[in-house]
């Protein structure tokens, strides 16, 4: 038998005033209008989802906010707001590096030359680099055309 296992959903709850009124007193309810300016819906949509949460209230709402204490309990490893916060913070202020892009520049750092060939992927100095000029290795270094090229 094909219909012994499909759900029947519950004939919507009566309401205590008809739909029509109630929608005439929602489209003109001043909360009601500044709710769906500030969630950017259109009035009339707005208030046809209220009536349908009015008429079916066992039906799931489509955002469910969890609190922190219940989402731990849940779930040991989920991050809290403030877990979220701080490395949300961490990565504009550069503590996390999400790209090499993010990299710091490095002028004021001790670590600046290591970062600049990190952030070009490689170990070679650039021409005009003030460690092309303080005796680097001779591979690393390349020809300046300023200078002149040794007599022999």
């Amino acid at each position: 038998m094909a219909g012994e296992n499909q759900v029947v959903p519950p004939p919507p709850k009566k309401l205590k005033k008809p739909v029509e009124v109630m929608r005439a007193e929602l489209l003109t309810n001043k909360d009601v209008i500044e709710q769906a300016r500030l969630l950017k819906v259109d009035l009339a949509e707005y208030v046809e989802k209220i009536l349908d949460y009015a008429q079916n209230p066992e039906k799931p709402p489509q955002l469910v906010i969890t609190p922190d204490e219940e989402l731990k309990a849940m779930d040991p490893n989920a991050p809290t707001v403030q877990e979220l916060e701080t490395h949300l913070q961490k990565i504009i202020d550069g503590e996390i590096v999400i790209s090499r892009a993010q990299q710091r520049d490095g002028f004021n750092d001790k670590d600046a030359d290591a970062r600049f060939k990190k952030a070009l992927a490689s170990d070679a100095a650039q021409q005009g680099a003030p460690e092309a000029r303080k005796g680097a290795s001779p591979t690393a270094l390349q020809a300046d055309p300023k200078k002149a090229p040794p007599k022999s």
